[in-house]
């Protein structure tokens, strides 16, 4: 019997440095289900290709992954504005701007807002791959922004061996914490104080963790920062100013190529890649047998010309200058070839039977071929093919050219 597919689902998605590998096999993901009857469910570990049956999701992604940076914007709107952003912030970026997904948050006040920044490649696949297992994503927030909010706390979340730190409504931050005790404890005290740095420091510290090995630490590095800790269940704010959705470039077409997962496909591209190979190097194989069989196909007619003819001092085209020479003989000689003019004109008059002198209006031969024109209405659909039957009965072909002129030649 087949699951029941989850109505609704939040996935935190964790830091890129994972790797797509990691995310695809290892459980990586962290689930968090509605609640249901007023209890909370706990956090789900889960790979992507473990990921259960779900029919809409929001995407938290790492609070690493996304900047937030407090900008200046020029007085634009729409599509010029979108446009303008990744000018305003190249300076500020590791990498360039066109891989970068660009996010206008809420304004902080006069000609300022805060902007969001993800890797485009990382979003894409993230986004894609939840995609195509027919998830409808209902929105894509940031880490830090996506912890619920209190005035006079912070929120932090220990998730996946990363920090989520909220500051205010429109601010916050991501840090690295790593997997010891010790590591996780400087990292927490060096967040709390980079943030204290930013703004005042409150009173009360607001921790959410997904294993209890992380009590220990944020009690630690809260008391250094002269917190009080409230520990609570991991939970999201509704109501996240910035939807990474919202910044999705390109039309549809563009965006399932950047969501294809392309290393399901490596496989077929390597055995298409070598059929291509093979084909090529086959094609090539056969082209130089025919080569060499055309040379020494050449050099045997040219052979047989010279003994025939040893007297021609160039050889150009041996088949062409043949037939010349055979037919110097045979004139020569009194004789007439077949594609002489009165052998070829008996043989088609012969074809034609008793109609000939009655139908033909013109001969005309030229070049070893009559030209034949007929009288208006002297032929049919039935005497044509009967004409044509009786000239391939001669050794003659018989080719029309309109409804009253045909060339004959003889046959090859």
């Amino acid at each position: 019997m087949a699951a029941t597919p989850l109505k609704h689902t939040t996935i935190w998605v964790p830091s890129r440095t994972v790797g797509e590998r990691s995310l695809v096999n290892d459980p990586v993901l962290q689930l968090l289900p509605p609640a249901r009857g007023g209890a909370r469910a706990a956090l789900q570990r889960c790979s992507l290709e473990a990921l259960p049956a779900t029919r809409s999701a929001v995407v938290v992604f790492d609070a690493r992954d996304v900047a937030l940076m407090r900008v200046k914007l020029p007085q634009l709107s729409g599509a010029r504005l979108a446009r303008a952003i990744p000018n305003v912030l190249e300076d500020q970026l590791l990498q360039e701007p066109h891989a970068c997904t660009f996010v206008l948050g809420p304004p902080l006040g006069a000609d300022e807002h805060m902007v969001a920044v993800i890797d485009r490649s990382w979003f894409e696949f993230v986004i894609g791959a939840l995609e195509r297992r027919g998830i409808r994503l209902i929105a894509a927030w940031p880490g830090q922004l996506a912890l619920p909010f209190a005035p006079g706390s912070w929120s932090l979340a220990c998730l996946n061996e990363s920090l989520a730190l909220r500051l205010s409504p429109s601010e916050g931050m991501g840090w690295f914490a790593g997997s010891q005790a010790a590591d996780r404890t400087s990292a927490i005290a060096a967040a709390l104080e980079a943030a204290g740095a930013l703004m005042p420091k409150p009173t009360l510290l607001s921790a959410s963790m997904d294993d209890e090995a992380w009590r220990a630490s944020i009690d630690e590095a809260a008391h250094r920062a002269g917190l009080a800790v409230q520990m609570a269940p991991l939970a999201v704010d509704p109501d996240c100013p910035i939807d990474l959705l919202s910044g999705r470039q390109g039309n549809a077409g563009q965006r399932w190529l950047a969501s294809v997962d392309w290393r399901t496909w490596r496989l077929p591209g390597a055995l298409a890649a070598v059929a291509v190979l093979v084909a090529i190097v086959g094609m090539n194989l056969h082209w130089a047998q025919l080569a060499r069989e055309r040379t020494e196909l050449r050099a045997r007619m040219e052979s047989t010309f010279r003994q025939a003819f040893p007297k021609a001092q160039v050889v150009v085209d041996p088949l062409l200058q043949m037939q010349r020479q055979t037919a110097d003989l045979r004139l020569r000689a009194g004789q007439n070839g077949p594609e002489d003019f009165l052998p070829l004109l008996t043989r088609f008059t012969q074809a034609l039977g008793p109609r000939a002198a009655d139908s033909l209006a013109s001969l005309e031969y030229r070049e070893g071929r009559l030209k034949a024109r007929w009288r208006t209405g002297a032929l049919d659909a039935v005497n044509r093919e009967n004409l044509r039957a009786a000239c391939q009965r001669a050794g003659l072909r018989l080719q029309f050219e309109g409804d009253a002129q045909a060339v004959i030649s003889v046959a090859g």
